[in-house]
């Protein structure tokens, strides 16, 4: 009865700990009391309590987490410092420069890698995120962040006086200077970890073109072989996804020399026909994600066209979508909602899965639904063969060479018949 009219915190812990230490019914129910007069709180926290803690100092600061701390038992200050690893990231105020990279780089990769000795390939990754679009004040560095970087050099982000502040914001009304709109993120990842660390995070006004970015990018490589790269390792790819600036760029940089015949690779993929060897610099290559499908849709089975509204004639089938959540999977708010997209793939698979009926009907009357079907299950192979070496982490290395080559004879064999009615551009 108590219990139910008093909030006791972290009751679970303290049953937990009791029953840890053997303790009997009578010994549970004394902790419990303890508790509720606040002379017995229980020690030990899950990586939850620690995450719960972090983002609460984050957000609301050291008083916020003391008095949480008192009232709900959350760990303190002290506690959080010593269990977690706090890493300092510095954000991009003004234009882009080499000392933030090499300071990220330093900071958040190289200092968190200290046991670890063996070189790895590593990956470059950028995409972009949201961010209100508001000016902040940096006390660190009495600056106004959360300008554009490529227009952020025709001021001076210091505020010395009240003028400087007037100033600002008059170059920000005048439309000289913009507030970011979303944030350029550049991410190092190590082939065979789980692991991203971010090196550049850049306010942007989405003014940027194709020789914009390829500044940008060329700036993090050039940092990454001078920082980095003696350490952790050499740079092996670029990965980005459908932006078209980007698309743009990483062709300029990472599609324009055939791989060098005294390169350590070229043993290797000289002999499969077929497969991308144009590199950037340090034998750098590129990869795209993209969405499956264009508005114009695809052209398969003897110019049968799949398209959105194709799509959402059939897939309203299955039991578990109806026709709002199937109009989400085709229409997603963000064009580049990579679950999303993901999830379609795999409906599309699960859906010409359950059709066998219908395919192998070869009276059927509905001679259109038939052929759509047919052009949807070639599809679904199509998808299949290129989803699942990047989902099922049971395949084995071979498995996942054999699916891959599957997707790259259908897309080529596709591709001779329809050209570019096949996926257009």
């Amino acid at each position: 009865m108590v219990i139910s009219e008093k909030d006791i915190p972290r009751l679970q812990q303290i049953v937990n700990v009791a029953l840890r230490n053997g303790a009997s019914i009578r010994e549970i129910v004394n902790k419990l009391e303890d508790a509720l007069e606040g002379a017995y709180c229980p020690r030990g926290y899950g990586a939850s309590d620690l995450d719960i803690t972090t983002l609460v100092f984050r957000l609301g600061g050291s008083q916020l987490l003391f008095a949480l701390n008192h009232s709900l038992g959350l760990p303190s200050i002290r506690t959080l410092r010593t269990r977690s690893t706090f890493t300092k990231f510095t954000p991009t105020i003004g234009p882009i420069c080499n000392e933030q990279l090499d300071e990220n780089i330093h900071s958040v990769m190289l200092k968190s890698r200290t046991d670890i000795t063996t070189q790895r390939g590593v990956s470059l990754m950028i995409d972009k995120i949201a961010l209100e679009e508001m000016a902040v004040h940096f006390s660190k560095y009495n600056k106004v962040a959360s300008l554009c970087w490529k227009h952020s050099h025709l001021i001076d982000p210091v505020l010395r006086t009240y003028e400087s502040a007037v100033t600002i914001a008059q170059k920000i009304h005048d439309g000289e200077v913009h507030l970011g709109k979303e944030l350029i993120v550049i991410g190092v990842a190590c082939f065979g970890e789980d692991k991203l660390y971010p090196i550049l995070a850049a306010p942007t006004c989405k003014t940027e073109d194709a020789s914009d970015m390829e500044g940008v990018l060329a700036r993090a490589i050039e940092r990454w072989n001078a920082t980095g790269a003696a350490t952790v390792g050499p740079l092996w790819f670029f990965a980005t996804d459908g932006d078209a600036t980007r698309c743009a760029t990483g062709h300029k940089l990472f599609l324009k020399n055939p791989l060098s015949l005294d390169s350590q690779l070229y043993g290797i993929l000289s002999n499969m026909p077929g497969l991308n060897t144009l590199m950037g610099c340090s034998d750098c290559t590129l990869g795209f994600c993209t969405l499956i499908h264009s508005p114009a849709g695809i052209v398969l089975n003897n110019g049968r066209v799949i398209n959105a509204m194709m799509l959402s004639r059939y897939l309203v089938w299955l039991p578990a979508y109806d026709e709002a959540s199937v109009t989400k999977l085709l229409h997603p708010d963000d064009p580049q909602d990579v679950p999303r997209a993901i999830e379609l793939m795999q409906v599309i698979v699960e859906f010409s899965k359950s059709q066998h009926f219908l395919l192998n009907d070869s009276f059927s009357t509905n001679v259109d639904t038939h052929a759509d079907l047919i052009s949807i299950t070639l599809l679904s192979h199509l998808i299949e063969s290129i989803l699942i070496p990047f989902i099922n982490t049971k395949l084995s290395l071979s498995e996942q060479v054999q699916s891959l080559s599957c997707y790259a004879h259908l897309v080529f064999t596709i591709f001779r018949v329809h050209r570019r009615s096949f996926m257009p551009f």
